[in-house]
């Protein structure tokens, strides 16, 4: 079942021509994720005590409709792959309108990294049993 996360756009991310900053795009798409991942129990805290956290080495971003100060977004966030050890993952968050317009697309590749060694590494299992929840998220 997909996830959906409800923003109204504040202004402090509306840019020059009055519509949302590309920066704007970025926050929800990943706040979005964020929420994704600690609605399945993938929280701070977790991170923390396992001493290791999702980064993120590359991030695409397509626009296809504009979107103004106050207007309400939806944000669908998922993680669409992982690799068999689980230490890479992609996602995409799509951002729509009130109206269940696409406006945007976003689209990140990244990894594991161990808080410790600073390296990309598998996560323990405990973690991974998680982040294999959430491709069950269409």
């Amino acid at each position: 079942m997909a996830k959906e996360y409800k923003y109204k756009v504040d202004k402090s991310f509306i840019d020059f021509n009055g519509h949302l900053a590309e920066f704007g795009y970025y926050y929800y798409g990943v706040d979005g994720l964020r929420k994704l991942c600690e609605d399945k129990g993938c929280t701070p805290k977790l991170y923390e005590e396992l001493k290791i956290g999702p980064i993120t080495f590359q991030t695409t971003i397509s626009f296809a409709k504009e979107v103004r100060e106050n207007s309400i977004i939806i944000v669908n966030p998922r993680i669409t792959w992982i690799s068999e050890d689980c230490k890479k993952w992609s996602s995409q968050s799509n951002i729509l309108s009130a109206t269940l317009g696409l406006c945007a697309t976003i689209v990140s590749k990244g990894a594991f990294m161990d808080h410790t060694s600073r390296k990309v590494r598998p996560p323990p299992e405990e973690l991974e049993e998680k982040w294999r929840l959430l491709l069950e998220i269409d």
